[in-house]
């Protein structure tokens, strides 16, 4: 008995082996795949009929495990096999064909609409770029700016993880996602950009020798902050790239461009580009076709190639300065009493007040200058000459006329915008130019920041030898080609560059200074200011208890006001702003923005006259509603939420009744009705649960219950139909 079991169970053990042996089988063949099995087989009989010697049998076996890997790492990760990647590359190189070319090809230059992004000139609508940078250590200083003023911002806030792609700003993308920054920035119609910046030579060579996947992990992350953010595009902002590494930076620009446009082809690229590139890294015409907006570093002139440099951060050469006298212009808001206390003359006075409260005021200065100083030959005249009447004359005990009592209690209580000039001489008006037959034109000078800047001194040092903006914008034009200027952004300061130099004379570069701190030293008569023609820019010096003395260069809206209108006479395509937030509490700049930009007027060949600049804006009303719809989400989706549970519990007790029940369901309308609400009720509701992974699927099971459930609702109808009398 015992035997037969051993034996049975015997019997029974070397059928389970034989079936978990066929099984095995089995298994195995599906893992390594039936190609796979072929391989073996060719391996076996390369070594039955080559029966080689030791050395060619290993290259053979060689060759043969190389496949195999391949095979492998396609089964398990997916990569590409030896064919699919050459049909990859070949399909790549069909997709880059048209762009692989340069600017200085005719053909490529005449398909301008086709690959050509950018208006190379100012047209009747006048696209100009005027870009400013918002850091995002600035905070929500963003509520302050003038977005009607500007076309693009650019928020500074995804800086690069160069080992893994991400970002390490995590606040930042924070910040950018959940404040209402892009909602007010479009609701002027203003464009907001996201500034990638990967900076320094280390991190630049790390980034771009890493796995391919640290550079498609970023552009996967910048798709998709794009798309949750409501974004415009993104700011490149790659400095010092290695000139080893130019064809990889090339290459992921490429890819770049292209991944971000598949989502939206309307997002704008721009990228900052150094002053100096003497390796030729940053190649603007191999670029072009990838990027809209060059916006050129042009704030960086005291970083030579080889050291730092003392002087201003953006000069713009004026070589006959010295030779010309220079009228100082100040504008004031300020009250009349105010305004001739200023020692300076009275140009132009504008009250802020209606025409019967001038014409009184007018009468009463006259009549009582009439009255009380009969010996005074005087002839009644408009307000501005009245008053340089008062500010010169004097009453009998010496004191300025201005100051008596009956005057100044109407001068004080009188608003006005006040136009004051000075005038400074040449700074060779003492030097021999006996060979020119008239005085050169005087320079005109408009200072805002007369209340701030007191006793401005105008200078003029040219030095023929420094790089400008005028030469380094010819080599710019030079390099990316006449016709595509427009694709070139002058980048300007907000800050200034301190320089301090000790008793014994050494000097030091001391870092930056944003423009409301410097103002705020001129303030407190802590800086004297000086403004040097020959360069257009400003100069505040401050001297310490040790001796020492302080150097700020730095721009103001005098200095700006001459970069715009440089940088819109040169054709360029606008400018960019480094970086706002710096001015806080002053408008100044922003004034001068809009006068640059905003009321200028330029030549416009298409209507044959002068014609005012204005930055080229979209569809105000199209950025109104998304905002408002964006700003009012919750809300909209609470109420339409609460309507539409008030709607199916009313349904539910309306088909209580047979009447309606009747009604509902007897009607082949509302059954197509029902099929089309059911199908797209399954279709929200199975995407959103993630229940469907095909599309297709999904809408052929919600058609199919839609029709099913409208089906047996019929049924039941027509069953109570048959059960009525």
């Amino acid at each position: 008995m015992k035997q037969s079991i051993i034996s049975h169970f015997s019997a029974q053990l070397l059928l389970w082996t034989l079936f978990l042996c066929c099984c095995q089988t089995s298994l195995w063949g599906q893992l390594w795949g039936d190609e796979l099995d072929s391989i073996e087989r060719v391996q076996l009989e390369k070594r039955q009929v080559l029966k080689a010697t030791p050395p060619i049998q290993e290259r053979v076996d060689h060759k043969i495990n190389e496949h195999r890997l391949l095979m492998l790492a396609y089964e398990w990760w997916e990569l590409p096999t030896n064919i699919e990647q050459t049909r990859i590359d070949k399909a790549l190189d069909s997709r880059y064909e048209p762009y692989n070319t340069s600017l200085e090809n005719s053909d490529w230059r005449n398909k301008r609409g086709v690959f050509y992004r950018s208006n190379n000139k100012i047209l009747p609508k006048q696209n100009l770029t005027v870009m400013g940078w918002h850091p995002y250590w600035k905070g929500d200083t963003y509520k302050t700016y003038n977005y009607r003023l500007l076309t693009h911002l650019a928020y500074f806030g995804y800086e690069v993880n160069p080992f893994t792609g991400g970002y390490t700003s995590f606040e930042a993308i924070e910040e950018l996602m959940s404040s209402d920054l892009i909602m007010t920035a479009h609701l002027d119609t203003c464009k907001v950009l996201l500034t990638v910046s990967n900076r320094g030579y280390s991190n630049n060579e790390i980034f771009f020798t890493s796995e391919p996947d640290v550079q498609r992990n970023l552009i996967d992350s910048l798709k998709s902050i794009l798309l949750r953010s409501g974004a415009d595009g993104i700011d490149l902002n790659f400095e010092d790239v290695p000139i080893t590494q130019k064809a990889n930076f090339m290459d992921f620009v490429k890819e770049l461009s292209f991944a971000i446009r598949e989502d939206n082809n309307d997002y704008v690229i721009s990228m900052s580009v150094p002053l100096y590139d003497r390796d030729n890294v940053y190649d603007l015409p191999q670029l072009k076709p990838w990027i809209d907006l060059f916006v050129i570093n042009s704030f960086n002139f005291h970083i030579q190639p080889t050291q730092l440099h003392e002087g201003p951060l953006t000069p713009l050469t004026d070589y006959d300065a010295s030779i010309r006298g220079t009228v100082c212009l100040y504008k004031l808001y300020t009250t009349l009493d105010e305004l001739l206390a200023v020692p300076y003359d009275i140009t132009d006075v504008v009250l802020e007040h209606d025409e019967v409260y001038e014409s009184r005021l007018r009468d009463s200065l006259n009549y009582y200058i009439q009255r009380t100083y009969q010996n005074l030959e005087y002839e009644p005249y408009d307000i501005t000459d009245i008053l340089n009447t008062i500010k010169i004359t004097k009453d009998m005990d010496g004191r300025p006329l201005w100051q008596d009592y009956q005057i100044n209690r109407l001068l004080r209580k009188t608003n006005c915008v006040g136009m004051l000039s000075q005038y400074s001489k040449a700074a060779k008006d003492n030097e021999n130019v006996g060979f020119f037959i008239f005085k050169p034109k005087r320079d005109t000078l408009v200072f805002k920041e007369l209340d701030l800047f007191k006793n401005i001194a105008i200078r003029a040092e040219v030095d023929s030898q420094q790089m400008d903006l005028n030469k380094m914008i010819e080599l710019f034009k030079a390099k990316i080609g006449y016709d595509h200027i427009g694709s070139l952004v002058l980048g300007l300061p907000y800050h200034g560059a301190v320089w301090y130099k000790d008793r014994a004379g050494k000097k030091d570069f001391e870092g930056y200074m944003p423009y409301s701190e410097i103002l705020r030293l001129a303030e407190k008569g802590r800086a004297s200011i000086d403004y040097d023609k020959g360069t257009h820019s400003m100069e505040a010096t401050v001297r310490d208890t040790l001796g020492g003395v302080y150097k700020i260069y730095f721009d103001n809206s005098t200095s700006l006001g001459r970069k715009f209108d440089f940088a819109v006479d040169q054709g360029m395509g606008g400018v960019g702003l480094w970086a706002l937030g710096a001015d806080y509490a002053h408008t100044d700049l922003w004034s001068t923005i809009e006068e640059s930009f905003v009321k200028r007027k330029v030549w416009n060949h298409k209507k044959g006259k002068y014609t005012r600049i204005s930055v080229d804006k979209e569809n105000k009303i199209n950025y109104t509603i998304q905002y408002l719809l964006k700003r009012f989400s919750h809300l909209i989706f609470a109420t339409l939420f609460l309507i539409t549970i008030f709607i199916c519990i009313s349904f539910c007790f309306s088909v209580l009744d047979w009447k309606v029940r009747d009604v509902l369901f007897y009607s082949g309308a509302f059954r197509i009705f029902y099929l089309v609400v059911f199908t797209i009720v399954l279709l929200v509701v199975g995407n959103w649960l993630g229940w469907f992974q095909n599309r297709m699927i999904t809408f052929a099971i919600g058609t199919g219950l839609g029709l099913l459930l409208t089906w047996v609702a019929s049924n039941l109808v027509a069953n109570k139909h048959k059960e009525l009398p």
